[in-house]
C-alpha cells in the first residue's frame, strides 16, 4: 500500500490579487512546495479552464487572478512558461483570441510575461488528437474551475485535460459517445494520456445548478485546492459537493482502473479542514439521476426517464453558438428560430455548455417531474 495521495485545501475570500496568490502558495507548499513539480529551467504548459469568451465576474471559466498566482508560483523556478486552451468555441484563430481577451487571460499573460499559445496542431496520442503543445514541454500545471457538469456531474481535475484535444476533433468524441459513460471512459482515457504534474482549482467561487456555463449558478466556496493528481482532486471536491467520490462518473471510471492496476486510492487532504468546505446542499444538475441509474434501466424506460434540452425564444438571441457546437447536428435555424430535433439529440448537453444568453433549460417528461427527480 502506497503513501496517501495529498489534497490540499486553502481557503480565499476574494479574488484580490495578493489573496489569491498567498492562498495558491499555502495550497502548493503544503505538497511540498514548487520545487517539488518543476525544476528550474524547465518548460511548462500551463492550462486554464476556458469555456467561452465569459468576462471573469460570470464565473464561467477560470478567474484570472488564480491564474496570475499560480505563473507567479512558477516563476520562481523557471521563466520558461506557455499558457494555452482550446475553448469550446470550436472555431478559427480570431475566436479563441475573443476567449483571452473578454476572460482576462491574455491582460495577465502580458503583464506576467507569458505567452499564450494555441491549440492548433495536433499529435496523436493513443487515438486522440492532442495539442502538440505536450510535446513541446517538460512538465504541465492545470487550472480547472470547480464547477457543476450536465454529463458529468463534475468538471475540474480531469475534465479539464479535455481541453488538450485539438479544435473540431472535441466534436467527434462528443458524437462517438452519445452516453454519459461512453463520454467519461473518453475523459478519462485523455487524462491518463496527458497526465498533470499538478493540478489547481479555481473554488474561490464555484458552479452550481446547470453548469457549466451562463445557465448555473455562481456560490461562494471561498476554496483553492491543489493535487499531483486529477483524480483524487476530484474525489475530494465530490466530497464537499456532499457527495460519495464514485458518484462522479469520471471519478468513477478512474477509481476503477486505478483498482484494476492495483495504484493506491487512498486520499488525505490537508491545509485547511477539508469539513469546513462541506456544503450539504450543493445543487445538482438535473440530469444527475441518469449517471446513477443502469444502463440497462435507460434503454428499458427511455420515454419515461426522457430529459431533452430546449431553447426558450424570450432569451435566444439566434447567434448559433448552439448550432456551430452541435456534434449530432441537431440544431437549425428555422425562420430566425433555433430549433432542436429530439430526434437528433443526443443529450450531449453542449448546447447549454456553449449558450452565453441563458436560452437552453432541461425539460424533464412528466415520469421524473412526478418522481421529483
Amino acid at each position: 500500500m502506497g503513501d496517501p495521495i495529498p489534497v490540499s485545501l486553502a481557503r480565499c475570500r476574494t479574488y484580490e490579487t495578493l489573496e489569491v496568490e498567498a492562498a495558491v502558495r499555502r495550497a502548493v507548499d503544503a505538497l511540498g512546495g514548487i520545487r517539488a513539480f518543476i525544476r528550474p529551467g524547465e518548460r511548462v504548459l500551463v492550462k486554464p479552464n476556458l469555456l467561452t469568451d465569459a468576462l471573469p465576474e460570470a464565473g464561467v471559466d477560470t478567474h484570472p487572478e488564480v491564474l496570475r498566482a499560480v505563473l507567479r508560483c512558477i516563476k520562481a523556478v523557471t521563466p520558461h512558461i506557455v499558457c494555452g486552451d482550446a475553448p469550446s468555441v470550436w472555431g478559427k484563430r480570431r475566436d479563441v483570441d475573443r476567449v483571452y481577451e473578454v476572460s482576462g487571460m491574455r491582460r495577465v499573460c502580458d503583464e506576467e510575461g507569458v505567452q499564450m499559445v494555441y491549440f492548433n496542431i495536433p499529435r496523436l496520442r493513443g487515438r486522440y488528437p492532442l495539442t502538440d503543445w505536450l510535446e513541446k514541454c517538460d512538465r504541465v500545471v492545470s487550472v480547472s474551475k470547480f464547477k457543476t457538469h450536465g454529463f458529468t456531474v463534475l468538471t475540474a481535475g480531469i475534465k479539464n485535460c479535455y481541453g488538450f484535444v485539438v479544435g473540431m476533433n472535441k466534436m467527434k468524441i462528443h458524437g462517438e459517445s452519445p452516453c454519459p459513460q461512453d463520454l467519461c471512459r473518453a475523459l478519462v482515457d485523455i487524462y491518463e494520456l496527458c497526465r498533470p504534474h499538478l493540478n489547481i482549482c479555481d473554488g474561490i467561487v464555484a458552479m452550481e445548478g446547470e453548469g457549466p456555463g451562463s445557465s448555473g449558478t455562481l456560490r461562494t466556496m471561498e476554496l483553492v485546492a491543489a493535487s499531483p493528481d486529477a483524480l483524487a482532486l476530484d474525489m475530494v471536491l465530490a466530497q464537499i459537493m456532499g457527495l460519495e467520490p464514485d458518484a462522479i462518473p469520471t471519478n468513477r471510471e478512474a477509481m476503477q482502473r486505478a483498482q484494476a492496476s492495483g495504484r493506491t486510492l487512498d486520499v488525505a487532504a490537508c491545509g485547511a479542514p477539508l469539513a469546513s468546505f462541506v456544503v450539504k446542499d450543493f445543487v445538482l444538475p438535473r440530469t444527475t439521476f441518469f449517471h446513477r441509474a443502469p444502463r440497462w434501466l435507460l434503454g428499458a424506460a427511455k420515454t419515461l426517464l426522457r430529459l431533452r434540452p430546449v431553447i426558450d425564444p424570450a432569451y435566444c438571441r439566434v447567434c448559433g453558438v448552439c448550432q456551430k457546437g452541435c456534434p449530432a447536428s441537431a440544431i437549425d435555424n428555422r425562420g430566425g428560430r433555433m430549433v432542436i430535433d429530439a430526434q437528433r439529440c443526443i443529450l450531449c448537453l453542449c448546447c447549454q455548455e456553449l449558450c452565453p444568453h441563458h436560452a437552453v433549460s432541461i425539460k424533464k417528461s412528466l415520469f421524473l417531474r412526478l418522481m421529483g427527480s
